[in-house]
């Protein structure tokens, strides 16, 4: 008889060793603060590692051989591993070290069966974040070529986002991506026509999570309205002098987002497009209210207003617009020389209607746009619009 606690010796027991080694093929991702790794294993125990550690990012490759639920791995960059390996075929693994078994040092990776590398390319606004509800229109663009745009103004992870490129590399479901030179990783899901709006990414690191909706990489303007929102500022450097605008004082060396946003909200600043080729902005200034219509060339994105077609007194003016998949926001960024036309514009037309400048002066003009560009070292400025009701 053979039983739980017994055994007589005309019982026969054979011991099967289990090869994990099919079970482990595909790939496998781990997210946690400061350290992301994702693991491409293949049939021929060959292993491709991506991964940040501490901002750093690093690729490596090694092999994998597996016996029963005993592993080990050597890596190209020198690490070194053996121990046993926990598995639930088709969800996850954990690998114990076996120079740390009492401290049951584990790390744990779950299976990924989907690759997500060509679903993140496009262009995505940031749709209710976690940290900041308000800052729904920073737009972050990944190309088919590894790297990535920020548009406007944002923070993440602490540091202050610019519109400038960077690289990124999706594995799986992490997203490896430089932000002002270092790494982060996120744990991406990605949702087709996961909300009446579009498609929906959801990044998520260390309990911070970030939603963001697909928008078109054109312009829909025709018939639209928008009533300002809110402004963001980034890369501000420039002369530590104040100086006036429209009525308000500004240090461009100490500016903030809140000091532009303070005088649009009490201008009741607002833009609508007539047609796909003409823009009208308004303000209220003095108790009175300027209105100001001119032709516009859309390029994708890229917006020139013709201000100068307007008035020859004016300059033209380079900026960026975007809009969500429905239309009800609006995003207008300007770089530095955007900025230093633009309100430079404005500040010549308030002055104007004050009557404390002759525009038929050219030396006046001049001066009021050298005053802008002599202040103006850099600075990134994103408006965000809601459609007027």
């Amino acid at each position: 008889m053979c039983g739980l606690n017994s055994c007589s010796d005309d019982c026969d027991h054979e011991f099967f060793e289990v090869d994990y080694s099919k079970a482990l093929v595909g790939t496998w991702t781990l997210v946690n603060e400061g350290f992301a790794e994702a693991w491409v294993i293949k049939e021929d125990g060959s292993v491709e590692v991506t991964g940040v550690l501490g901002g750093e990012y690093y690729e490596t490759k090694g092999t994998i051989k597996l016996k029963n639920n005993k592993m080990s791995y050597k890596l190209d960059d020198g690490s070194d591993f053996e121990g046993i390996l926990d598995i639930i075929p088709g969800k996850c693994f954990s690998m114990t070290y076996a120079d740390y078994p009492e401290f049951e040092y584990r790390m744990a990776y779950e299976y990924c069966a989907n690759d997500l590398s060509d679903e993140v390319v496009g262009m995505w606004v940031s749709f209710g974040n976690s940290s900041n509800e308000e800052n729904n229109m920073f737009i972050q663009t990944f190309n088919e070529n590894g790297k990535s745009t920020y548009t406007g103004f944002g923070e993440i992870d602490g540091e202050i986002v610019v519109k400038k490129e960077s690289n990124y590399k999706v594995v799986g479901d992490v997203c490896f991506q430089e932000i002002n030179g270092k790494y982060i990783a996120w744990k991406v899901s990605y949702s087709q026509n996961g909300t009446s709006l579009g498609d929906i990414m959801t990044n998520t690191n260390a309990g911070y999570t970030s939603t963001w909706l697909r928008i078109k990489q054109s312009l829909n303007l025709a018939g639209n309205a928008y009533d300002y929102n809110n402004t963001y500022v980034s890369n501000v450097k420039g002369l530590d002098e104040d100086m006036t605008m429209m009525g308000y004082t500004f240090n461009i060396g100490k500016m903030e987002g809140k000091n532009l946003d303070k005088m649009l909200k009490t201008l009741l600043f607002a833009v609508e497009f007539p047609n796909a080729n003409t823009i009208k902005y308004q303000y209220h200034y003095n108790g009175q209210t300027l209105v100001f219509e001119a032709p516009i060339v859309v390029d994708g994105n890229k917006v020139t207003i013709k201000m100068s077609e307007f008035s020859p007194y004016y300059r033209d003016v380079d900026m960026y617009m975007f809009q969500d998949q429905d239309d009800c926001q609006l995003h207008m960024y300007m770089p530095t020389y955007a900025f230093i036309n633009y309100f430079a514009n404005m500040d010549l037309a308030a002055l104007a209607f004050a009557g404390e400048i002759d525009v038929t002066d050219a030396a006046a003009v001049q001066a009021i746009f050298d005053r802008m560009d002599e202040r103006v070292e850099s600075i990134n400025v994103s408006f965000t619009f809601k459609a007027a009701k």
